[in-house]
């Protein structure tokens, strides 16, 4: 028998290049997520900062929030509990040394339960306002990483890590599952009114039909557990067979009442991850990926094929 994980979806309201205020928030959720057993609690994309670009404080506020990551570390250590504490910028030159040009990458880590980074992810696929303000992780491969979680086999579950606009490219998901992937998290910033004028009179709840339709088919098509978690709202858990588990949660844009709160809050999904094999036996989806000569083995990418899942 697969084990069964409690997942914590910590979906919270950020203030402005607020960082000790939104960490002192988030910090007590995770407690609370720990007290109640969670194995894995998740924040939502700039969860320290809120995105903010403009604000005279937001680039300090990044640099102050990339030292909170090493505080994560001691409260996942301290905590026994393993933190996707959604994305944390870093400033930094592109070489990695020296002064001159900066960059800034939007980065998402998995903190093991011991304090470790078992992986991290620079974002690839940047949302366009995002584009003028970072720089985009095009260079490395996405990759699969083992976590301290088991499998019923007692081998590792294998995670991936994505963000926000990311699951708009099922090319992301196949390249992770082609690395072992068993569960993808996507830290997002993502609101029913990111869109222009024109579509949102064609349809004010578009952005809700997007999620709600690409984050269960992802699951479905993949045969992955995907962990979504939004500071727009509607986080959820997706499961193939199963769908959005123990469902979504509230949306929190202002034509939705998020300027009272409604919508932040937790929510705590126990999650099978033999649900993963029961939908692999019907789809065969990895079975296909894996096979002599795929048809589609060209789109996937150059790491992948090095060792052989084609």
């Amino acid at each position: 028998m697969a084990p069964t994980y409690k997942i914590a979806l910590i979906q919270i309201k950020q203030k402005d290049a607020a960082v000790k205020e939104n960490y002192a928030k988030a910090e007590s959720y995770i407690r609370d997520a720990a007290a109640q057993g969670a194995d894995l609690a998740v924040l939502p994309e700039y969860h320290l900062t809120s995105w903010c670009p403009e604000h005279p404080d937001f680039v300090s506020a990044t640099i102050e929030s990339a030292s909170y990551v090493s505080r994560y570390q001691d409260l996942a250590r301290e905590l026994g509990i393993n933190i996707v504490p959604g994305t944390i910028c870093d400033v930094s030159s592109p070489s990695g040394e020296g002064e001159g040009e900066k960059e800034m990458r939007n980065m998402a880590y998995w903190i093991s339960s011991d304090g470790s980074i078992a992986g991290s992810y620079q974002k690839k696929n940047l949302w366009h306002p995002e584009r003028p303000h970072l720089a985009a992780g095009v260079q490395e491969p996405h990759a699969a990483f083992e976590t301290p979680l088991t499998k019923g086999d007692g081998k590792k579950i294998k995670a991936g890590l994505l963000i926000c606009w990311d699951l708009a490219f099922p090319e992301a998901f196949r390249a992770l599952i082609a690395d072992g992937a068993d569960v993808i998290v996507i830290p997002s910033w993502w609101h029913l009114t990111d869109v222009d004028d024109e579509a949102f009179g064609m349809n004010p709840m578009c952005e809700r039909a997007f999620l709600e339709a690409a984050v269960v088919t992802r699951a479905y098509e993949n045969t992955a557990a995907v962990v979504f978690c939004n500071a727009g709202g509607l986080s959820q858990v997706a499961m193939p067979i199963l769908g959005a588990v123990g469902g979504v949660m509230e949306a929190m844009d202002p034509s939705e009442g998020a300027g009272d709160g409604k919508g932040e809050g937790m929510k705590i999904v126990e999650v099978d991850f033999g649900v993963l094999q029961v939908a692999e036996r019907n789809y065969k989806v990895r079975a296909d990926m894996g096979s002599q000569g795929w048809h589609y083995g060209y789109t996937l990418w150059k790491g992948a094929a090095e060792k052989g899942d084609k």
